[in-house]
C-alpha cells in the first residue's frame, strides 16, 4: 500500500526522480496526486542534475520541467557557501554522495521525509546523524 505523506514538504530523493525521468506512469500519477491534494514537495537541484546525467534525454528533461511546474512543489538550491560548507559535512558523517546528501539536508534542516522508492538506502546515513533522517517508502505508487 502506498503511503501519503502528511502535508509537511517531503523531499523527492533520486529514485523517484528517476522514475518520473523514465516516464513511469504510476510515479507520474502519485506526484500529480500529492500535487492537487496540495501536497508540498521539495526538489533538490543536485538530485536533479544526478537524475538528468542518469537519463540524459529529451524525455527525461522534459518531465524534470514538468515537475517544477506543478503547483506545490519547490526548488531547493545550494545558495551560498554556508550551505556548501554545512553540506560537506553532512557528506563526511554519512559518506553519502553529493545529490544524496543535498536531500539528507534539505530534509534534516526542514525535518521533513524524503519520499524514495528504496528506504535501505538512507538507513546507514540516518543512523549516522544525530537524529534520524524521516523516510517515506514507496512501495505501490497506484494504489
Amino acid at each position: 500500500m502506498s503511503t501519503r505523506p502528511s502535508l509537511a514538504p517531503c523531499v523527492l530523493d533520486v529514485t523517484v526522480l528517476h522514475e518520473l525521468a523514465r516516464g513511469d506512469v504510476a510515479t507520474i500519477g502519485l506526484i500529480q496526486g500529492y500535487d492537487a491534494a496540495n501536497q508540498p514537495m521539495v526538489l533538490s537541484t543536485l538530485a536533479t542534475t544526478r537524475t538528468l546525467v542518469d537519463t540524459p534525454s529529451a524525455q527525461a528533461t522534459d518531465a524534470i520541467r514538468g515537475l517544477t511546474a506543478l503547483e506545490r512543489v519547490m526548488v531547493a538550491p545550494l545558495r551560498d557557501t554556508e550551505q556548501a560548507i554545512r553540506l560537506a559535512n553532512l557528506m563526511t558523517v554519512t559518506a553519502l554522495d553529493v545529490w544524496d546528501a543535498h536531500v539528507a539536508a534539505i530534509a534534516d534542516n526542514s525535518i521533513c521525509p524524503i519520499l524514495t522508492y528504496d528506504a535501505d538506502r538512507w538507513r546507514d546515513a540516518s543512523d549516522a546523524l544525530d537524529q534520524p533522517l524521516p523516510i517515506i517508502e514507496i512501495s505501490e505508487p497506484g494504489l
